[in-house]
């Protein structure tokens, strides 16, 4: 979330917003939250300031984006990076669609192959996730043992 970025809107005072996400050239609308004036305080044509506001792009004259907040987002982004590198070596069966699906075949190979046996047995592994009280069955099972 990108903090106190500033927006010029046309014929308004500047805004004072966080955005959701970084705006993007093929963008029509900023989304954004916690609108407020520059000196912080609410304007006075919001009713609810916990709301989620979108402001067409056609009504912005143009956006100040601060570099503190775009140092704080670039480190937001490699912790959740970070994150998601530790959860895929934990064992937590990868990212990898025909890794999962094996897994949920029950092949009890490595769950972070690269799913060529899924591949190679065509649709029999697909036949045990079909029904699928086979599978709350295994995913109760596995819960509890965990």
């Amino acid at each position: 979330m990108l903090r106190d970025v500033v927006i010029h809107i046309n014929n308004e005072q500047p805004l004072q917003v966080d955005l959701l996400s970084e705006p993007h050239p093929a963008d029509v609308a900023l989304i954004c939250r916690n609108v407020r004036t520059m000196n912080g305080k609410k304007p006075v044509f919001i009713d609810r300031s916990d709301s989620t506001f979108v402001i067409p792009l056609v009504h912005v004259r143009f956006v100040e984006v601060p570099q503190a907040s775009m140092e704080t987002l670039d480190a937001e982004k490699a912790a959740e990076v970070a994150q998601e590198e530790a959860a895929a070596t934990s064992g937590d069966y990868g990212t990898r669609g025909l890794a999962r699906l094996a897994w949920l075949a029950g092949d009890s190979g490595d769950p972070e192959g690269d799913g060529e046996a899924a591949m190679r047995d065509g649709s029999e592994g697909l036949t045990s996730i079909a029904n699928p009280e086979d599978l709350d069955r295994d995913l109760l099972r596995r819960i509890r043992e965990v």
